[in-house]
């Protein structure tokens, strides 16, 4: 335990990547919106809140090459690093999930920041309580976070001719999903089941997900040189 806790040490120690940038970027992008929204004069449904989400999947891949070497350098266990990792991961999106919420809130009560800016608090995100809201968000964070740390594992242990070879992989899959779609005319029932299904029941998708990635992030670390 003392080890999973020195491991996540090592990522606080790092707060501008953790915290100091994501906010950065995410403050950034609202004080654009609003200095639009005051022009305007209109109200306005902005894409700026996916930023901090996009900002976690890229951690997800920094993350490896910035503490893997250091940390198995001082005899840390894979095993160690890649629950102290995910559990400095559960914390980021429990802190950004909350500020998240809390920002939405602010900007409900404030009537969209007297602009009618539409920037944390989103028709089809925001829908539902605020248990429903938290757990949308949470494991949309932690997902994307779990998709990146995937994407640096394959890179870490097979270099970049395996990502090149995952990721040819992938866009094979995707263009034969696509093709079938298609040929079976599937596209109309997968959007009518996507309008009748709301944020929340879409998020509960990622549970499975998560934990796919969660596993072969695990076995490629184990496996994983210096």
């Amino acid at each position: 335990m003392n080890r999973i806790s020195n491991v996540m040490k090592l990522h606080n120690r790092d707060k501008h990547a953790w915290m100091t940038v994501p906010a950065g970027i995410l403050a950034s992008s609202f004080i654009v919106n609003l200095i639009i929204g005051y022009g305007s004069g209109v109200a306005i449904y902005t894409g700026g809140l996916s930023s901090i989400f996009i900002y976690m999947l890229v951690l997800g891949i920094i993350v490896m090459p910035q503490t893997f070497p250091f940390a198995i350098s001082f005899s840390v266990r894979r095993t160690d690093y890649f629950i102290g990792t995910v559990l400095n991961a559960l914390l980021s999106s429990l802190v950004w999930t909350l500020a998240l919420l809390l920002l939405s809130s602010i900007e409900e009560a404030t009537n969209y920041w007297g602009v009618q800016l539409h920037f944390f608090s989103l028709p089809f995100l925001s829908d539902g309580n605020i248990a429903q809201e938290f757990l949308t968000d949470f494991l949309l964070l932690l997902t994307l976070f779990l998709s990146g740390l995937v994407i640096g594992s394959i890179f870490r242990k097979f270099r970049a001719i395996g990502l090149f070879i995952t990721s040819l992989a992938a866009m094979v899959v995707t263009t034969l999903l696509v093709v079938l779609s298609t040929l079976n005319d599937w596209w109309e029932p997968i959007w009518n089941w996507l309008k009748d299904t709301t944020a929340f029941e879409l998020s509960l998708w990622f549970l499975p997900i998560a934990l796919c990635f969660a596993i072969i992030s695990y076995l490629l670390i184990r496996r994983s040189t210096v």
